[in-house]
């Protein structure tokens, strides 16, 4: 008998722990738990950040690292012109397309794409093509026609099939060169609409639609004719989502009778199950390959947005989680520290929002009380660690200039601010800390919005930069050297804007009409999350790179003026108004990746 060395060109390694590296199907002896284990690969969708416009029936383009959602349909308040770009993360939002519609076509890269053809109404065959940044018309797409499929790249797509807003389904192909649209007098063998494709222009897939009747049908197309793959879908439908190439396809969701979950891979010849979405839906964009896939959008959930791995690891989505439960509940609260080490400071409550000297520990599952605050005060500004954190400024009227330490025993008074006011924002430690913004003291109408900066050492304060956008209620993340802020009101702002120890710069806008008043915030100056606030309670929550902002998991529970901790991937969110006064806290984890190992028994 062959030994596994003589198979596989490599020996059984004997290790006390696994390892981080191996790949699939190496097997190693782990001593310590006395097992043979293996790495297993395994295919599966998981849930990733929300589009911020919800919609359905709009082109993806790209990877799934760094895609688009082009156009779609809306029926509030209809067709789209919108733009999203995908980062691996979350959405941000791009530039809009000059023409928009729904069921189109798409083609091309995230900084090199293609919208063509769909429905405005009409149906139309304008073609746009994307820099990263801007939409600029290319060559008309003849004949007009929605409910198309497309592939390729900006300067070699492809178009087949779709209807020219009547009844009748078309087998039309038409390739297109950077600048102008030629027609394939060969085309579709099943003339269909509401079909999916893939691939490139010389290699193509066309899969499933509706002719009328749901297809099941795979064509493959070589550069001049369609041939028909002896692989038919194992489930017939249309409006379903495609990706990868002619060789290595993925097929999933869309419509028989009802919406499906279904997901089929193809290799070249036939389609085998795997994974199913976690939300059914029709109309989806796809975009990706056929191990790292993208389905945002679709019918009925608009705003979904899942990712399919063909992975040696587990990948597990972000999501936020509840927490433990404070024994006060307030808005307008101090948080401070990490996930597991936070502390809760202050805050308004009511009747009439008075405010309130609790002060809590957590311990990543329990709130326990603490040592109060000096003053029953909410709106105060906080920074540092559960054992080193600083308390400044607070109100309610008259408001206040105290500073205040925290020893993770007791509190100790500080220095004093300069300035008498709350709402303010604080970032870095007890020693080495950075204070902006407010609301003043006594300061009539918009005067009463500071850009006032200063830097605190541990023993005194000196001046900072001057913010450029003045304001209070907003919400900041990192250090006295590299902090950010955005966000703030009255009115409402969505300005970011970069500290490095000596002056404010703008940075990106908060982006899909997020309200950031009210806002709470969590992280380090390129990577930090805000959740929450606006006028109304809101989930929403976005991240920020240095640059940029896009989408991230949604809360639990919608709420404003709520207090944060923690990093971006390790977030706490505490306290504030769903309307009531909240005593809720909830959890933010980040996406992991972990090796897949798996135990080799003889059963």
């Amino acid at each position: 008998m062959a030994t596994y060395k003589e198979i596989f060109g490599k020996q059984i390694n004997f290790l006390s722990t696994d390892p981080v590296n191996e790949g699939e199907g190496q097997v190693w002896y782990n001593s310590t738990s006395g097992t043979f284990k293996s790495v297993l690969v395994s295919a599966a969708w998981s849930s990733s950040a929300s589009l911020g416009t919800p919609r359905h029936s709009m082109a993806g383009v790209g990877i799934q690292t760094a895609a688009l959602g082009v156009g779609g349909n809306n029926p509030t308040p209809g067709f789209r012109n919108q733009t999203e770009e995908y980062n691996g993360s979350g959405w941000s939002a791009g530039g809009n397309l000059t023409t928009g519609r729904g069921y189109l076509g798409g083609a091309g890269t995230q900084a090199a794409g293609l919208g063509f053809g769909g429905n405005t109404p009409p149906v139309t065959g304008a073609t746009e093509e994307y820099d990263g940044s801007t939409w600029t018309a290319g060559g008309a797409l003849s004949p007009v026609r929605g409910y198309l499929a497309g592939c390729g790249t900006q300067t070699a797509a492809l178009a087949s099939g779709g209807h020219a807003g009547t009844p009748t389904n078309l087998g039309t192909t038409d390739e297109y060169n950077g600048a102008s649209w030629t027609a394939n007098p060969t085309g579709l063998n099943t003339a269909r609409s509401s079909l999916a494709g893939c691939g490139t222009q010389t290699a193509a897939l066309a899969i499933g639609g509706y002719t009328p009747g749901v297809s099941s049908a795979t064509e493959e197309y070589d550069g001049s004719t369609w041939t028909t793959s002896p692989g038919s879908l194992g489930t017939a439908r249309y409006g379903l989502g495609s990706a990868g190439i002619q060789t290595a396809a993925l097929a999933f969701g869309g419509y028989t009778t009802t919406v499906v979950a279904n997901t089929e891979e193809y290799d070249g010849t036939s389609w085998t199950v795997t994974g199913s979405l976690a939300v059914a839906r029709s109309r989806i964009g796809g975009a990706g390959t056929r191990s790292a896939a993208l389905a945002p959008g679709g019918y009925p959930d608009q705003t979904a947005t899942e990712e399919y791995n063909r992975t040696a690891n587990v990948i597990t989505a972000g999501a936020w989680a509840s927490g433990g439960t404070m024994n006060v509940g307030a808005m307008s609260m101090g948080g401070l520290g990490s996930q597991t080490a936070a502390l809760r400071v202050g805050g308004s409550v009511p009747p009439g929002n008075i405010g309130t000297s609790a002060c809590e520990e957590y311990d990543g599952a329990t709130w326990t009380v603490a040592t109060v605050y000096p003053a029953a005060h909410g709106h105060i500004a906080t920074t540092g660690v559960q054992t080193a954190g600083l308390g400044v400024g607070g109100g309610p009227i008259p408001f206040t200039n105290a500073v205040n330490e925290y020893n993770g025993t007791a509190w100790t008074g500080g220095t004093i601010y300069p300035v008498s006011y709350r709402s303010a924002v604080a970032c870095g430690t007890q020693t080495a800390a950075v204070v902006t913004g407010g609301d003043i003291a006594g300061a009539p109408g918009a005067a009463r919005r500071s850009t006032i900066t200063n830097e605190y050492n541990g023993l005194s304060w000196s001046p900072g930069g001057a913010l450029g956008t003045a304001r209070y209620d907003f919400c900041g993340a990192g250090t006295q050297t590299a902090a950010s802020v955005c966000g703030g009101t009255s009115p409402a702002s969505a300005a970011t804007e970069d500290y490095n120890g000596a002056s404010w710069t703008a940075g990106g806008v908060a982006l899909f009409n997020v309200s950031s008043a009210g806002s709470s915030g969590s992280g380090t100056q390129d990577d930090w999350i805000l959740f929450g606030g606006g006028t109304a309670p809101s989930a929403a929550t976005i991240g920020y790179d240095g640059t940029a902002w896009s989408t991230r998991p949604s809360m639990v529970t919608s709420r404003y003026a709520a207090a944060g901790a923690g990093t971006a991937t390790s977030a706490l969110a505490l306290g504030g108004r769903e309307p009531g006064y909240s005593t809720a806290s909830e959890e933010f984890t980040g996406e992991t990746s972990a090796v897949n190992y798996k135990t080799i028994t003889t059963s």
